[in-house]
């Protein structure tokens, strides 16, 4: 029987995924590669939502899952005083609806540690760290057994028949696969949405609190959030560019970007001055990511070239749109449910049933990964406001859809609501894999 050899790029939330799925297939043998030295088991709070939720469960890992969700009550919004303007619960438990405090609130650290401890054991899934690919080509489409050739950064070369980019909104693997001549498909959207942790007081609420806070140039909030007792979580959200915050991203100068995220909250009131010292000096803030609100728009076709196929943020990104972890572990399914399809039929596993396998898995995905594409909440000048009568109004309207309980008749509808996970009896087996 051939064997399927794959190359995963990229240890986040899409790449683990993808390992567990494929390492389904009888015959397969994944590589998952990972920049950093060791997993990257940090960052901010994720969640699941809609067919997210499905895919957790289809995956086996809800226990796991709900053993590590943090116990967020709420969302609130207050004012530059500290006072609560509106409050929204946490959607209920198999409700179905959705709020800004999702069911499955999770960080992002335990969420990966899920995810690699669903694969780490299995025979045929070997995960390396502190690796990189400097260069990939690939025969062409017509050879039926062709190969994709991968160059590492410490100059080994091994061939695979499928590689995947799961690596990010700046995907490295997008660029050497779409070629020098293609334009970056990543568009600005808004500003910038960064996050640190700091030392909590005993006054910091376990609630999301978001205070919007009134400025001439820029329309910025602060968050807050809670998912330990030792730790506040601070996230900032700004709503247009900042030449010193760009400098910083493009420099990488850790000092430098604090720096520059600091001084744009400069006299914005609340507890904005003690947020922004603790990022300044405090060694918890040294964990600081920042990302402009960018969306991946690649065109119709282009998830893929031959052997190699982008899944998660490298094929459709949309900074903090809320379904980011959701989409990052259903597309692998799609991907691998194809391509488990096809290989039943056809154990030689020719280089037309990757290519078929990886266009249907477009097609069934783009339509949900893309549905809401076209700008930012936080890109407009005029929402959220930047005067404080502007503020203040939004916070009473807020206020008042709180007190008739709006947020509990909201739903997702369109092409995300209605999508359900097609089910795929090829991924059933095990194969006897341990």
């Amino acid at each position: 029987m051939a064997s399927l050899n794959v190359l995963i790029i990229g240890g986040g939330i899409a790449g683990p995924a993808a390992a567990y799925w494929l390492s389904h297939i009888a015959g397969a043998r994944i590589t998952l590669i990972e920049r950093s030295p060791e997993m990257r088991a940090t960052g901010q709070q994720l969640d699941l939502r809609v067919c997210g939720v499905d895919m957790m469960k289809k995956m086996g890992i809800e226990p796991a899952v709900r053993a590590a969700c943090c116990r967020e009550p709420g969302m609130q919004l207050v004012d530059t005083d500290g006072r609560t303007k509106a409050y929204f619960p946490a959607a209920e438990h198999g409700s179905g609806r959705q709020s800004m405090t999702s069911e499955f609130e999770i960080m992002r650290g335990d969420m990966v540690k899920i995810l690699y401890n669903i694969t780490e054991k299995r025979s045929n899934v070997r995960h390396l760290f502190d690796t990189t690919v400097q260069n990939f080509t690939q025969d062409d489409e017509s050879d039926p057994n062709g190969k994709v050739h991968v160059t590492f950064s410490d100059g080994r070369q091994e061939d695979y028949d499928l590689v995947l980019g799961a690596d990010g909104t700046g995907s490295r693997t997008r660029s050497i696969m779409l070629g020098p001549d293609a334009p970056d498909p990543r568009h600005r959207t808004g500003g910038y949405i960064s996050y640190f942790s700091m030392p909590s007081q005993p006054g910091d609420s376990k609630r999301f609190t978001i205070c919007q806070l009134p400025g001439p140039r820029m329309a910025r909030a602060i968050v807050t959030r809670k998912d330990c007792p030792e730790l506040t979580r601070i996230y900032m959200i700004l709503g247009k560019r900042d030449d010193a915050v760009d400098a910083a991203l493009k420099s990488g100068d850790l000092a430098a970007l604090k720096k520059g995220l600091a001084d744009l909250y400069e006299g914005a009131g609340w507890e904005t001055k003690r947020f922004m010292e603790a990022l300044v000096n405090a060694p918890e803030a040294d964990d600081l990511y920042c990302t402009p609100y960018e969306e991946v728009r690649l065109p119709e076709g282009s998830w893929s070239k031959g052997r190699v196929v982008l899944i998660g943020d490298a094929a459709h990104s949309a900074t903090a749109n809320g379904y980011g972890t959701s989409w990052g572990l259903v597309g692998p399914y799609l991907l691998a449910g194809e391509l488990a399809t096809r290989y039943e039929k056809d154990k030689a596993l020719p280089t037309a049933s990757i290519v078929e396998a990886a266009k249907k898995y477009e097609e069934l995905w783009r339509p949900v990964a893309l549905a809401g594409f076209g700008g930012s909440f936080w890109a407009g000048s005029f929402f959220p406001p930047r005067s404080a009568l502007g503020i203040a109004i939004m916070n009473w309207i807020a206020g008042l859809a709180a007190y008739l309980r709006l947020d509990q008749r909201i739903g997702v509808d369109g092409p995300v609501g209605k999508w359900k996970l097609p089910d795929y009896p090829a991924l059933h087996e095990d194969h006897g894999l341990p």
